[in-house]
């Protein structure tokens, strides 16, 4: 029963017994058997407070039981999970970008590396034909995604390991498509029987997602004989990923020739690794772009000059093996930005967002002197 019925009810009932007790008061003032002075004496009146009372306490009785129900109802309200309300141009917005090509916009934004953007455009589209495939019936061929990342530090390796992430996950490869970052020193323990827990943890992290595994060639440097911390991590690592296989996507990268030992040092790791994308050093031109569009991002402009001034250093340094592009250019800015503070420290009129010649000049100068 409804709070409303209740009190609907008690109130008809209230008054009904009104309506009677107005009848009494009128037979017993009108009739001529009961004047007004024996009314007292014939126990009428005792009837009529008896009648009162009890419209009283069940009018009190309704109004009680009606609050109760009320909160009852209140907190069922409150409790229910009602289902969320999708507009329908938030379910199918025609101008919504589609997320991989979204991505593979991010991609061409990065300065250089058009044979890895290539690459990648190649891997969407075999993923795409398979699905279609899939979904036409045909028969569809198993794919490894898990990929070898060759290169010079500073060439952009991590950044496209990111952006592959969001691809698979916009493919529904994997249901995360987070990135996570690990070296030799956050696979391999000091002491036996920890390497493979330590390992296992950062897989385990990485499911629906991808591991990207920096300098990864390290993982075999102590591999001798099958032995080694090193190579205890390589073994849980390729058991995770059979056990895994649709759950994971394993990115190795390091320099080219280190990386191409690695692969071929262990038969789990050439059949699984079947795909390579070799990243090249930057031109001069790409590394003084890059070095503007730093610059710009970080809401500094460079002297019109500057690329004079940089070029020099760069024919000195890009032949280095411990070059390290893109990195470079980011320590050349913070050494210019921090020139740039102490020349204009004391002189609140300067320009907070010109990096001058002069400041250029003297960050090249540490730079050579750290070299």
């Amino acid at each position: 029963m409804k709070a409303t019925d209740i009190r609907a009810s008690f109130a008809g009932y209230l008054g009904l017994q009104v309506l009677a007790l107005l009848v009494l008061l009128a037979g017993l003032h009108f009739g001529a058997s009961h004047p007004w002075s024996s009314l007292l004496a014939s126990g009428n009146l005792f009837r009529l407070v008896l009648i009162l009372a009890m419209g009283a306490i069940g009018t009190y009785i309704a109004l009680k039981l009606s609050a109760v129900i009320d909160a009852r109802n209140a907190v069922r309200a409150g409790s229910t999970v009602r289902p969320i309300q999708i507009a329908a141009d938030e379910e199918d917005d025609p101008d919504q970008q589609d997320p991989v090509q979204a991505c593979l916009d991010r991609l061409d934004r990065m300065t250089g590396l058009q044979a890895v953007k290539d690459e990648v455009r190649a891997v969407v589209a075999r993923i795409q034909v398979e699905q279609r495939r899939a979904e036409a019936g045909l028969s569809v061929t198993a794919m490894s995604q898990h990929m070898v990342f060759s290169g010079s530090p500073g060439v952009g390796k991590t950044e496209v390991a990111r952006i592959l992430g969001d691809i698979f996950k916009a493919l529904k490869l994997v249901r995360k498509g987070h990135v996570v970052e690990v070296d030799r020193a956050a696979l391999v323990a000091g002491y036996v029987g920890q390497t493979a827990i330590k390992t296992q943890e950062k897989c385990k992290e990485a499911l629906d997602g991808v591991l990207f595994i920096d300098e990864a060639y390290t993982l075999a440097s102590d591999a001798q004989g099958g032995q080694g911390f090193g190579q205890e991590s390589i073994d849980t690592l390729l058991k995770f990923m059979e056990d895994n296989r649709s759950r994971i996507v394993v990115i190795a990268a390091g320099y080219p020739r280190e990386m191409e030992l690695f692969i071929h040092s262990n038969p789990g790791l050439a059949s699984r690794f079947t795909k390579q994308l070799h990243f090249t050093n930057y031109s001069e031109d790409e590394l003084l772009d890059i070095l503007a569009s730093m610059a710009a991002s970080q809401q500094f402009t460079l002297p019109q000059g500057y690329k004079d001034l940089v070029r020099p250093w760069l024919d000195s340094r890009v032949n280095d093996r411990s070059w390290a592009n893109a990195r470079e250019m980011r320590t050349l800015l913070e050494r210019a930005r921090e020139e740039q503070a102490l020349r204009i420290a004391s002189s609140p009129n300067a320009s907070l967002t010109e990096i001058s010649d002069a400041d250029i000049t003297a960050a090249l100068e540490r730079s050579r002197a750290y070299a």
